[in-house]
Order: structure tokens, then C-alpha cells, then sequence
């Protein structure tokens, strides 16, 4: 009898363990949903303005909002802190500094650029930055690049930032690459002290001399810039390609998948540099959005995130990339801070949560990033019937303990 008891219990608990090891590993990532982050520890209506992911990947995030407030995450945006000292004035770009593990940068409107060497936790002001708004940053060869409301800053080793041209150029975007056809820095902004039709400038030497690019039609202000691939522009006319260095411009807006809208934020994924993310806020519109491409930009397709008005992006350096936004909503103010795990499927809508509120949430467990809270959501997800065998199994171990025990061993 105990024999015929211990293999039950044994065939049991191993059906149990695989049931709950299968449970686990498909609860450990939602493939192409979007998924709520958690709560931001800041005033919930200030919007984000800036992410940055950590290129050494672990899910490590930064967010940036309108008061001056960094926010960290260490687990992909499921839970949050904010970082020390609250910056002193709002915060319009982050990145991390690829060639300087744990080093990250932070622009802001009006108080120049601030740096941090323990991946976001405290920062410093910067040297030589003092009173710039800086919206953008780049990297290239061991130095950092600010893009300024005065030109663009280069700063090396953490030692004093200086000018390096584009000073009549109010720098709203920049980007940088080093490939096979040489070194190439794009810089572009939003508003010129000379008369070019569109101010965007291109240099081959690391910013020390800029040529201005052709202008892209109906254009007037650059908002984006990349060149983790192609070369890609967004601008207040649409989104536009080069495949010349900026000599000429190609429109990739309009009687397509992409709308004829602003474009304000691009990313290429760091692992995939073929796979392309291009954001709008609308411009005031309904047609904003995120839309992504697995081609080099030659096909997109709308990843229809659960707001429309989008304030940033950015793209983990995971093998499977996690496409991070912020959302702010005009009519109430609500922001909130969505994920996306892009394997390339059909987008599958978003997983159950309350709706962003302008208004702060009452106290409550953070939510694990990846699985929805509610009774429903739980039936519906895709783990579910690996749960309930795995429950099955274990109650089967329970009740056979139960009746050895009322029995009593053997003698």
C-alpha cells in the first residue's frame, strides 16, 4: 500500500511541477500585448517627456517628466522610484552613455544637461551646460553630443562641455553613425536664426565643420532624427528617409499605412537595427500612434497603442525588444507608461487594466509586469489551463497525504 502511495505521489508532483514550470514560462513574457507599467511615483499630471533603457539591457529604465522628476525602473517599468535630486526644471531627453556602463545623461528645459553615474539614481549638474535647454543627445567615438537651444555641445571623459557648432540652430534631434560608408552626425532642429527652408545639418569630421542636408518638402522643423539604420527624419510634414547621407530626402507619409501627421519620436531596435519604430503625438489630431517596421522602413505596421498621443519612446536591447511609451491624454490630463513585446506578430490589443487617471490611484500592491490583476484577465490569459492541471495535481497530492495520514503508516 505505502509502495503504491509513494509512486503516486512521486507521478503527482512531477505532473504538477512541469504543469507550474509551464505556467511560469508563459506568464514570463506577453508577446506582442500591451501591457500597463506600474504606478509613477510623481505628480500623475505631468507628463513623461524622455525614456532611456539601459543598452546593457536587465530591464533598467529611466522616465523623465515635466517637473523636473526622474523616475527609475529596474524590473521593465513594473514598479518605480524616483531618482535624487528632483532636476531643476523639466526634462526633455535621457540617454544612457553606451561606451560608460551605469552612466546616464539627462537634458532639461533651461537648466542644462545633468549627468548620473550609478544608472539614474543621483545626478549632477554638468559643467559648461548651465542655462541650456537640451532636447537631444548623441554619441559617437567615446564622446557625448547635447543638441541645445544655442547648437550643439561636446563633452568627453566628464570634463567641461563645449560648443561645436550650429549656434544660430535652435537643435531639437540629433543622431549619429559610424558604418562601413564612414562617420556621419545629423543634427536638426525646430527653429533658425539663418535662412535655410529646413534647419537640418550633416558632418562627416565628428561636428567640427556641419554642411547643411536637402531640404524635405513642406517641411519646417525637425523633430526626430535616427540612424541606427536608414536614415530616417520626422518632421511637421510626415517622416522621410535618406539613403544618400541627407542629399536627398524620400517621403514615407501619406496614401499608405503611415498617416500624413507630425512625427516626433524614432528608435531602431540596438540587437535588430532593421527593425524601425516611428511615434506621433498627433500634432493636435487623432492620428497619432506608433507604427513599426521589420524591413529597414520599406513596409510599417501600426502597433495601435491604447492612447494615441504619444510623448516618448524608446526600445530595450533585449534579443526580443520591449518597445516602452509614454501616453498623455488632452482632455484629462491622464498620463501613463505602456510596454510592448515585439515578436513581430499581429498586435493582440492590450491587457485588462483600470483606465489612466489624471487623478492620483489609492495605495495598492505594484502589478508584475507582464500579467494582468483581474479575474477576467486571468481566465483569458494564456497560462491559465497550465495553472488549473498544475491545481488539479497538487490538490491530488493533498488528498493522498490526507488519507495516509488517517490510516497510518504500514507496519
Amino acid at each position: 500500500m505505502w509502495l503504491r502511495i509513494r509512486r503516486f505521489l512521486a507521478a503527482a508532483c512531477l505532473a504538477g511541477g512541469g504543469a507550474l514550470a509551464a505556467a511560469t514560462a508563459g506568464a514570463a513574457a506577453v508577446d506582442d500585448v500591451w501591457v500597463p507599467a506600474g504606478p509613477l511615483p510623481a505628480r500623475p499630471d505631468a507628463p513623461v517627456f524622455a525614456l532611456a533603457a539601459d543598452p546593457a539591457g536587465g530591464g533598467r529604465l529611466l522616465a523623465g517628466t515635466a517637473t523636473g522628476a526622474v523616475l527609475r525602473s529596474a524590473d521593465g517599468g513594473a514598479t518605480w522610484s524616483a531618482a535624487r535630486p528632483v532636476l531643476g526644471a523639466a526634462v526633455a531627453a535621457l540617454a544612457f552613455d553606451p561606451a560608460r556602463p551605469g552612466v546616464a545623461l539627462a537634458g532639461t528645459r533651461g537648466d542644462g544637461v545633468w549627468r548620473s553615474g550609478d544608472a539614474g539614481a543621483t545626478w549632477q549638474r554638468e559643467p559648461g551646460t548651465e542655462s541650456r535647454t537640451v532636447r537631444a543627445f548623441a554619441f559617437w567615438r567615446g564622446a557625448a553630443l547635447a543638441g541645445t537651444d544655442q547648437g550643439v555641445l561636446v563633452g568627453r571623459d566628464g570634463g567641461p562641455w563645449t560648443p561645436t557648432g550650429l549656434a544660430q540652430v535652435r537643435v531639437s534631434a540629433l543622431a549619429a553613425t559610424d558604418d562601413a560608408t564612414g562617420p556621419l552626425l545629423v543634427a536638426g532642429g525646430d527653429a533658425t536664426q539663418g535662412g535655410e527652408a529646413l534647419p537640418v545639418y550633416v558632418s562627416g569630421d565628428g561636428g567640427r565643420t556641419w554642411s547643411p542636408a536637402a531640404s524635405a518638402g513642406g517641411s519646417t522643423m525637425v523633430a526626430a532624427l535616427s540612424a541606427a539604420g536608414p536614415l530616417l527624419m520626422g518632421t511637421d510634414a510626415g517622416l522621410f528617409a535618406s539613403a544618400d547621407r541627407g542629399a536627398t530626402w524620400q517621403r514615407l507619409t501619406g496614401g499608405g499605412v503611415l498617416p500624413a501627421t507630425d512625427f516626433s519620436a524614432l528608435a531602431a531596435a540596438p540587437r535588430h537595427p532593421e527593425r524601425l519604430y516611428v511615434a506621433s503625438d498627433g500634432g493636435g489630431s487623432d492620428r497619432g500612434g506608433l507604427w513599426s517596421s521589420s524591413d529597414g522602413g520599406a513596409h510599417f505596421t501600426a502597433l495601435a497603442p491604447p492612447q494615441p498621443e504619444l510623448t516618448a519612446l524608446v526600445v530595450s536591447a533585449d534579443d526580443v525588444p520591449e518597445v516602452v511609451v509614454a501616453t498623455f491624454r488632452p482632455a484629462d490630463h491622464a498620463i501613463a507608461v505602456w510596454t510592448y513585446r515585439d515578436a513581430v506578430g499581429e498586435p493582440a490589443g492590450t491587457a485588462p487594466s483600470p483606465v489612466p487617471s489624471a487623478r492620483p490611484a489609492p495605495s495598492r500592491p505594484p502589478a508584475v509586469a507582464g500579467r494582468p490583476a483581474t479575474w477576467r484577465a486571468l481566465l483569458a490569459a494564456p497560462e491559465t489551463p497550465f495553472l488549473a492541471v498544475a491545481a488539479v495535481c497538487l490538490a491530488a497530492v493533498a488528498a493522498a497525504l490526507a488519507a495516509y495520514v488517517r490510516r497510518g503508516r504500514p507496519r
